[in-house]
């Protein structure tokens, strides 16, 4: 029976605007109350989910767009809580390196030349790619704002590919011959982007704020960083504590003797945090994303889903870059779950027995990138699950090799999909992918487009000075010492009361 209150006409004529069924595939809800539904199918009306029904029965008639979902898995769409499409022209390139490699080379090196133009041409890549492999939402963080044109060109990027995203406009700074001339300049840009471009909350790119790497900058500009972020009231973000044994990017106890560790804020990486700092984190109600691939290759430790999740907190899973790994989100849910797995079976063998059952399931990878993604984000009550009233943001995974149907459900997405297997995307309701290709883009000059910038980056990155291990490990450790001294500076008139 077609409930009451959406009745598929009124005298004659279709209620409310564009609608469409979702139907013929399992129904993966991520609502607690919903569960899974094996004949189930969504009604999206404009850009929400209108309903959800348990029999897709339930809508036969409706004056709707027939999405044939038969063979497929029906999903919210993923959530990728952190993300830099500004380096996504540059493919595996840093396949090999380590962090302090990445940062003196690729990091700061492409920061020092890259233009607007060139910047743009890379979100648009990033965000189609997301949207390809099922991301309907990210985290994209631009921290290579070298001036407002770069700003702007990131957005513009984002608003043209159709895909929901936290913009982060990023502090920090690099040696680029026109950029800001003062932190104070930068700060300002920051506060016109929110003004002119994304006052909104409720738009598809909404603004968020992305500090400067903690232990760079004087704990003063810091601190005016994370209060111009509560002033223009939007998400604040960092990387922290992202170098195992190093002092780089700490400074939770700091950030919290000041009142500035606020509820929230999103902490990228997190594998050095100590336990104290961990119960820092609980204590202030703080967000957490792991890149599982990134943190394994370059040394910033073990990802920290165990400690995230016994401190009560909610982790959210991210891509980071495609310099190192995938921009496949089901790559990074799967390499993150088998590798905690990995480490909580060796504690079980350490006691001389075997496990006896798996203690994190891939429906907990599943949250990762879904609910939690959403929680991480401060979207939990728009996005993350198909619940009547939120955002249609739906994806449709239909095994690309149907030989057979799958025999457990979230176990297929989680452990056995790639972006190749995303037959449909929905964002807001409309179509980003159809029946396995992105619409509503001229691909054809994207690629002329990226592939015209990757030449110019490639030149600018030759004509950068080589460093050898040694030099590296000397840049690395001023570093450490600036960040010492910066760190002090928190105390410098005492101890807070």
């Amino acid at each position: 029976m077609w409930p009451s209150e959406l009745s598929p006409t009124d005298g004659g004529q279709p209620m409310g605007g564009a609608r469409k069924v979702i139907t013929g595939g399992h129904v993966i809800t991520m609502d607690p109350v919903l569960g899974d539904l094996p004949d189930g199918a969504v009604l999206v009306e404009d850009d929400r989910i209108a309903a959800v029904a348990r029999d897709a029965r339930e809508f036969a008639g409706a004056d709707a767009e027939i999405v044939d979902a038969a063979g497929g898995i029906v999903l919210p769409g993923m959530i990728d809580s952190h993300r830099h499409t500004w380096m996504a022209l540059m493919r595996g390139v840093s396949a090999d390196e380590s962090l302090p490699q990445f940062l003196a080379g690729t990091f700061y090196g492409t920061g020092s030349f890259l233009e607007a133009a060139d910047l743009g041409a890379a979100s648009t890549v990033g965000a189609l790619e997301a949207l390809d492999a099922g991301v309907t939402t990210i985290m994209d963080c631009n921290d290579c704002v070298n001036t407002p044109e770069h700003a702007d060109a990131n957005v513009d990027a984002l608003q043209a590919a159709g895909i929901r995203a936290v913009y982060n406009y990023g502090m920090q700074a690099y040696e680029f011959p026109r950029a800001f001339a003062s932190h104070a300049d930068r700060l300002k840009d920051a506060a016109r982007l929110r003004a002119e471009r994304l006052a909104s909350d409720d738009a598809l790119v909404t603004m968020g704020m992305l500090f400067t790497d903690f232990g760079i900058l004087p704990f003063g500009e810091i601190a005016e960083e994370i209060r111009l972020a509560r002033e223009l009231g939007v998400l604040r973000a960092s990387h922290t504590a992202a170098a195992t044994t190093s002092i780089l990017l700490k400074g939770l106890r700091e950030l919290a003797d000041h009142g500035l560790l606020i509820p929230g804020h999103v902490h990228i990486h997190c594998p050095a945090l100590n336990e104290q700092e961990w119960r820092l984190m609980a204590e202030h109600d703080q967000r957490v994303t792991i890149a599982p691939e990134t943190e394994m290759q370059m040394g910033m430790g073990v990802p920290p889903f165990r400690a995230a999740i016994d401190h009560g907190l909610r982790p959210g899973v991210s891509t980071d870059i495609v310099c190192v790994g995938s921009g496949d989100l089901f790559a990074q849910m799967r390499l993150g779950l088998q590798t905690q797995r990995m480490l909580d079976n060796a504690k079980v063998h350490a006691t001389g027995t075997m496990p006896w059952t798996i203690g994190l399931t891939t429906r907990d990878a599943l949250e990762w990138a879904t609910v939690n993604g959403a929680h991480t984000l401060g979207l939990q009550d728009r996005i993350g699950s198909l619940t009547a009233g939120k955002k249609a943001d739906v994806i449709v995974v239909r095994p690309r090799m149907d030989l057979v149907r799958p025999s457990h459900m979230t176990g297929a997405v989680v452990l056995q999909s790639s972006a190749a297997d995303v037959d449909t995307v929905l964002v807001d309701g409309e179509f980003r992918k159809k029946d396995g290709r992105l619409v509503g883009q001229d691909l054809a000059a994207v690629r002329e487009r990226a592939n015209a910038a990757l030449d110019r980056i490639r030149e600018g990155h030759a004509k950068l000075p080589k460093r050898g291990p040694e030099e590296i490990a000397g840049w690395f450790g001023a570093a450490e010492r600036m960040a010492s001294r910066n760190f002090s500076d928190a105390y410098a008139d005492g101890i807070p009361a």
